[in-house]
């Protein structure tokens, strides 16, 4: 049994650049078009979606163009960035940017969702889905944060060197899972892919 998923980051947002974790803002014309690019002539079993308006007002679009089931799960939405929601990185504290980005375990945003939380609540979701819907093709429409905490916990990457990863807007990430009998396993297919087929 082999289940394909597809991970696909949302495209711009309005609002421009900073801190945006459930910070709910949609997408810009541009971040449409990035979207409806990279779903462009594909088909899958089912959508899910992050709650969250840049993620979900597309999933739900692409769920009645192509009359492909679709569900909201609150699970893959974006970390809570806490105090930093909406902040620019000139805006924050140096040296705590820096400690989060080397160690996000240790040095969390102030009043933010502590990364292991979130990440629990990601193979929450994972789980899941995997048991919802075995064997078939499936896309996450989510967030870059979510898509980075997918390689410590499938390939064992350690936390402290996910934002080595980049997550471009609007591409894709492809995990498959392999299960026959009591065997389980995971594999990378491809990261931030724009053009696949």
């Amino acid at each position: 049994m082999i289940t394909t998923i597809d991970f696909l980051r949302h495209g711009e947002t309005s609002g421009g650049s900073y801190y945006r974790g459930i910070t709910d803002d949609p997408l810009t014309k541009l971040g449409w078009q990035q979207m409806n690019s990279a779903v462009a002539s594909h088909q899958w079993d089912h959508i899910i979606s992050s709650p969250l308006h840049r993620c979900l007002d597309f999933s739900q679009h692409l769920s009645k163009q192509t009359n492909t089931s679709f569900s909201r799960d609150s699970r893959w939405q974006e970390i809570n960035f806490g105090d930093w929601e909406g902040k620019t990185a000139d805006q924050i504290n140096p040296t705590e940017l820096t400690q989060f980005y080397h160690d996000p375990i240790n040095n969390p945003p102030p009043n933010s969702e502590h990364y292991l939380v979130f990440q629990s609540r990601i193979h929450l979701a994972w789980n899941k889905l995997i048991r919802l819907y075995p064997n078939q093709h499936i896309l996450v429409v989510t967030h870059a944060g979510v898509i980075r905490s997918l390689f410590p916990l499938f390939l064992k990457l350690p936390v402290a060197n996910i934002f080595n990863l980049q997550v471009d807007l609007a591409s894709f990430t492809r995990f498959q899972y392999f299960q026959e009998s009591q065997s389980q396993f995971i594999t990378l297919v491809f990261h931030n892919n724009k053009t696949f087929s």
